[in-house]
């Protein structure tokens, strides 16, 4: 009987077999282990986007080990890693800052390890594919209850790299922050929270002036209604609300945000009350 399940996380896509090599590895070296594929589909080499999924999909999994590989610097002078999070869930991939957001979703980094103990690795290890050679034999360890420090040198949670996105700030009467990408249908996710309007007195029902672009450049502005739901504005008409994962999305209903925005992920953003609509 396993200790864990494995989520796996990865951009590897559906069409060759490197998701199903990986699967494989871990299936030879610990069979009684269930892997759940949470997606492969992932934009190649996005590890923003990577980074995105996983924080989204781990509060919804039993505590297990999370394997992530989003890795455009395999064979680099990145580090392959596991760590270990407050819930008691381990997270297996590189040390791009893929797992950060998860680990803190998970109540915060306890332990970080390198994966660099060879009994715990395929041999010979590829430049070119740790995801198989390192990454699936130690989430495999330690689902079958190894302990992580036999996987290598602990580190420091401040020597990890950094996750992908900042934190929001508030300034004065507005509070900025950034876009961390797009959902299937176009809608615009933001790395800021319900929290942050309500701590400018913004309430759902209410406008809020959304701006976009770095300060001294061009810059972009929307007044948006802030709704709970799609359907709350006309079809084709963008808004603002709370999405699934409990973050602030600029959406169209029945349409795509990223079509009438066209912002890129990384860009700016900051929210306030729009000076013609004044406080209730």
């Amino acid at each position: 009987m396993s200790k864990f399940i494995i989520t796996f996380l990865s951009d590897f896509g559906y069409r060759a077999e490197s998701a199903g090599v990986c699967r494989a590895v871990i299936k030879s070296l610990a069979p009684e282990v269930e892997v759940l594929d949470l997606c492969h589909g992932l934009p190649p080499f996005d590890v923003r986007a990577g980074a995105l999924a996983l924080e989204n999909a781990v509060p919804f999994c039993p505590l297990g080990v999370h394997l992530a590989v989003v890795d455009p610097g395999v064979g680099g002078p990145r580090r392959p890693v596991a760590l270990q999070a407050a819930r008691g869930d381990f997270l297996v991939g590189p040390d791009n800052g893929l797992l950060i957001p998860a680990a803190r979703r998970l109540g915060g980094i306890t332990r970080a390890h390198l994966l660099e103990n060879p009994e715990h690795m395929l041999h010979p290890v590829s430049a070119t594919f740790h995801g198989r050679d390192l990454f699936a034999p130690a989430a495999a360890f330690l689902a079958r209850g190894g302990r992580l420090e036999e996987l290598g040198r602990a580190l420091s949670p401040e020597e990890l790299a950094p996750a992908p996105w900042g934190e929001p700030a508030l300034l004065g009467e507005e509070v900025a922050g950034e876009v961390l990408g797009y959902d299937q249908y176009g809608s615009l996710k933001l790395n800021l929270r319900p929290e942050h309007l309500q701590a400018l007195g913004l309430q759902p029902g209410e406008l809020v002036l959304f701006k976009a672009g770095a300060a001294g450049d061009r810059e972009y502005s929307w007044t948006l209604p802030f709704v709970r739901t799609f359907g709350d504005v006309p079809p084709g008409q963008p808004c603002l609300l709370t999405d699934s994962d409990g973050r602030l999305a600029v959406a169209v209903n029945l349409g795509s945000a990223r079509s009438l925005l066209g912002l890129a992920a990384g860009a700016p953003v900051r929210c306030r009350r729009p000076a013609d609509a004044p406080a209730p």
